[in-house]
């Protein structure tokens, strides 16, 4: 498994889960979990998402979600879980 932290922060709209879900879709990126909070009119969003499947290099995934980002208006990053789990230790 190739698994990969994806989080989204901006300005809640309608679209932008979808947008979101339909570029993993078409790079057959499988959602493993997936936190939402909106506070008033702002989302943040984290997924774990694999990658094992995908075709694509990391680096094309990373340019695509962040095109896909401002697209719906908001910031998207992808780090690979080892290193989000090392930079978030006590």
């Amino acid at each position: 498994m190739n698994r990969v932290v994806v989080t989204l922060v901006g300005k809640d709209h309608i679209g932008i889960i979808a947008t979101v879900c339909n570029y993993f879709a078409e790079n057959s990126i499988n959602i493993l979990d997936i936190k939402q909070t909106t506070v008033q009119e702002y989302i943040n969003m984290m997924m774990i998402v694999d990658l094992e499947k995908c075709t694509k290099q990391f680096s094309e995934i990373v340019c695509g979600l962040e095109d896909v980002g401002k697209k719906v208006g908001c910031i998207i990053r992808v780090q690979h879980e080892e290193i989000f789990d090392m930079m978030h230790r006590i």
